[in-house]
């Protein structure tokens, strides 16, 4: 998808819904002055033209002003490529005559609005009818002393058409020849940006440009061509000048594939140093004196290209004084970049010890957690029993010999879990009494919300030691 292509149908809906909108609302300014008809049509080209600047990015600049005559009447010789042009003609003149086919003027509501602001509708029925109706309005017009603007080559032409394929044609001058006035040619560069027949259209600057006057004279071919020359060779250098404003198209795929290229490597690096460093981590565990049984398997890598994605399959860890810890399975993932969050998925956890009558059983770890060097930041974690949540967020300083722990804790439903504590002889019951009032003095809305600290070995919740390790 044309990366323009989302503003450009935004602003199409836009445009078309307010050209429907005023064509109907404001049919009653048909009956009103010119005067005032004329302030509405200036008021619905300004609207164009902001949603033009501000959804599209496009805007416009003019050049050439000093060759405008001061007063009187004047016919303007206009490149035309899009539609953009002409509704800037309000903005550009006061009170512009547009030549156009006399065809116009019957579309419904669109064509009452052109009768209201005096053109000049050629008569195409026969070439003597048409050179006939656009003297006769051209006369007319500059009796008014309003500029007359006429596109000579008749219609629309693509950015790429030559004067070939749509040459200008002879009424311009034949439109001089009745009323004696200047021509000033303008040039511009639209195409570029609207192209004819495109729903697509690019942010950028347009530009028009007035070139020195072509007064009248007897060769009318000469002027013709004097005409021609001017605004061809002026436009083909402001349409130069546009496309080498845009940026260069070609270096996008060569500026992607080289993100592309460094982020799978960055992400592959990454992916290998965090397998290492898990495998080293388990390896030195298993190694360590107090660990008497622990038999683990290389984690596996996956995720490319997005979040690296880790995984291990059951653990059991049995340490020399008869402890127990099985985790079912553990999964992290990250985007491999630095001091990214981790998401870590456990399955259920079993630990046991030799004085408890039963293990004691969590369903899951669920956690999102920073690593700083030695310090482990937990954004949030939720360790999650039968009917019990313990929630958690703070750091582990990893630094000494013991772990230091600084965690805010909420606990939904401490009151299954405890009861589990001392039917396992995992607690006494009378520190489990002191732990229940504790508990709930701080209890609210099922919700307790306490602290998890360090000292030394020992783990208090809130004030109350809870382990010993």
């Amino acid at each position: 998808m044309k990366p323009y292509f989302i503003r450009s149908s935004i602003f199409n809906m836009l445009h078309y819904a307010l050209t429907a909108f005023s064509c109907i609302a404001l049919l009653p300014t048909l009956l009103f002055p010119r005067a005032v008809f004329l302030f509405v049509v200036r008021g619905y080209v300004r609207t164009n033209s902001m949603l033009e600047k501000y959804i599209l990015g496009l805007t416009y600049e003019v050049r050439g002003l000093e060759h405008l005559p001061k007063d009187g009447s004047y016919i303007v010789a206009a490149k035309h490529q899009s539609a953009y042009e002409t509704l800037k003609l309000h903005i550009l003149f006061k009170d512009p005559a547009i030549v156009l086919k006399k065809e116009l003027l019957k579309i419904p509501l669109w064509g009452w609005y052109l009768a209201k602001s005096d053109v000049i509708a050629i008569d195409r029925s026969s070439p003597k009818a048409a050179i006939k109706s656009i003297q006769d309005g051209t006369k007319h017009i500059a009796k008014q002393g309003r500029p007359i603007i006429i596109f000579p080559q008749g219609t629309r032409v693509s950015a790429e058409a030559t004067t070939k394929e749509k040459p200008y044609k002879i009424g311009i001058v034949r439109m001089q020849d009745a009323a004696n006035i200047p021509i000033i040619p303008m040039a511009l560069n639209t195409g570029i940006f609207q192209p004819r027949h495109s729903w697509c259209k690019k942010s950028g600057r347009v530009i028009f440009e007035f070139l020195p006057p072509i007064m009248p004279s007897n060769n009318a071919s000469d002027t013709l061509k004097k005409i021609e020359t001017a605004v061809e060779s002026k436009s083909n250098q402001l349409m130069d000048e546009a496309r080498a404003a845009a940026p260069n198209k070609s270096r996008l795929p060569i500026l992607a594939a080289a993100l592309l290229i460094i982020y799978s490597l960055n992400w592959f690096i990454a992916a290998n140093i965090t397998k290492n460093f898990v495998t080293k981590y388990l390896t030195d565990l298993s190694q360590n004196p107090a660990i008497a049984d622990f038999q683990t398997s290389e984690p596996k890598i996956s995720g490319f290209p997005l979040k690296i994605k880790l995984a291990l399959p059951q653990q059991n860890i049995k340490t020399i004084n008869g402890e127990e810890l099985s985790i079912d399975s553990i999964s992290a993932e990250s985007w491999p970049f630095i001091n990214m969050p981790i998401s870590i998925k456990t399955g259920a956890i079993k630990l046991s010890r030799p004085h408890w009558s039963s293990p004691l059983n969590f369903n899951s770890l669920d956690a999102e957690v920073k690593f700083n060097g030695d310090i482990l930041t937990i954004n949030n974690a939720a360790l999650n029993a039968k009917k019990t949540q313990i929630q958690s967020s703070g750091n582990i300083d990893f630094a000494q010999n013991h772990p230091n722990i600084n965690l805010v804790v909420k606990i939904i439903n401490y009151a299954p879990l405890l009861t589990n504590l001392v039917s396992n002889n995992i607690v006494k019951p009378k520190p489990a009494l002191l732990a229940g009032m504790a508990l709930q003095a701080l209890q609210k809305d099922n919700v307790v919300r306490t602290t998890i600290t360090s000292q030394d070995n020992k783990i208090y919740l809130g004030p109350i030691k809870i382990i010993e390790l």
